[in-house]
């Protein structure tokens, strides 16, 4: 027994060393792919991601009292001008996990991002070309990494349509998840549906419920595929938005993950802050 727990815990190193991770977890925000006036925006995203559980194949817990903490801010550079969107995430923060007495902090992986709004009426859609590069503080030799140390190609579809006092937020994502060379994993390709719908309670605040999923393929190690080791998760939660003030609007979020498989399992509390210049 003391060795299979030994076994399960150098497999949970491996995956944090190795980049297994979820690459496009997150929270789609009120109005996130919705169109606005040209010019820049900055937007901030403060995260805390707290776990204690990592589940097996079967969704059962195969470690607990992991002690995990992810936490920092998402520094978001938004550029509109006409039907186009430029984006620069720069994310800088930690992570710490108390079970392997180890931790990381420092910038993250930058994500780039170039969107384009379709021509149509029914309501916002807007398709966008993202790529990951490993900018992130990353050392295969380290438990804990805050960056994953690749690059992934993620192609998403943002759709918005406001109906008072109604609105849906939806963004689907595809992820092509690159090689690590440093590890020689390669994580399976993810795909993630986010959603959220809010009602008006008063003039600019709304709230309501929202809903994640992500579900992964297999990884591969040296160009052999890891059996059952592909990721599953689902989130629920729910999001508050604050949009009296002039020159900026604030959103709070924060999710439960039910079921998962392959994966983390914790709260998530996620933050925007909006500022128009």
């Amino acid at each position: 027994m003391l060795m299979k727990k030994i076994s399960i815990l150098l497999s949970f190193v491996s995956l944090l060393g190795g980049c297994l991770m979820p690459a496009v977890a997150g929270a789609v925000n009120y109005a996130t792919g919705a169109t606005t006036s040209p010019g820049y925006y900055l937007r901030l995203y403060p995260f805390y991601y707290d776990v204690d559980t990592r589940t097996d194949k079967n969704g059962n817990p195969s470690v607990q009292g992991l002690g995990l903490k992810k936490y920092g801010v998402h520094i978001s550079n938004d550029y509109y001008l006409g039907d186009f969107h430029f984006n620069a995430i720069i994310p800088v923060g930690g992570i710490e996990v108390g079970k392997l007495n180890s931790e990381d902090a420092g910038l993250g992986d930058i994500q780039l991002r170039a969107g384009w709004f379709l021509p149509v009426s029914w309501a916002t859609v807007q398709p966008v070309l993202l790529v990951k590069v490993p900018t992130g503080s990353y050392d295969v030799q380290r438990p804990v990494n805050f960056g994953d140390g690749q690059t992934d190609l993620t192609m998403e579809l943002y759709v918005y349509k406001l109906m008072e006092p109604f609105s849906l937020d939806a963004v689907f994502k595809y992820a092509v998840r690159c090689r690590n060379a440093d590890s020689d994993v390669t994580p399976g390709n993810e795909f993630v549906a986010e959603l959220l719908a809010t009602v008006r309670v008063a003039d600019k605040i709304r709230v309501g419920p929202a809903v994640n999923f992500i579900t992964g393929r297999d990884n591969k190690q040296g160009g052999a595929t890891l059996a059952d080791s592909g990721l599953l998760r689902l989130a629920v939660g729910g999001e508050l938005s604050f949009g009296r003030f002039d020159h900026v609007k604030i959103s709070l979020a924060g999710y439960q993950d039910l079921l998962t498989r392959n994966s983390t399992q914790g709260v998530l509390v996620i933050g925007r802050f909006s500022f128009i210049f």
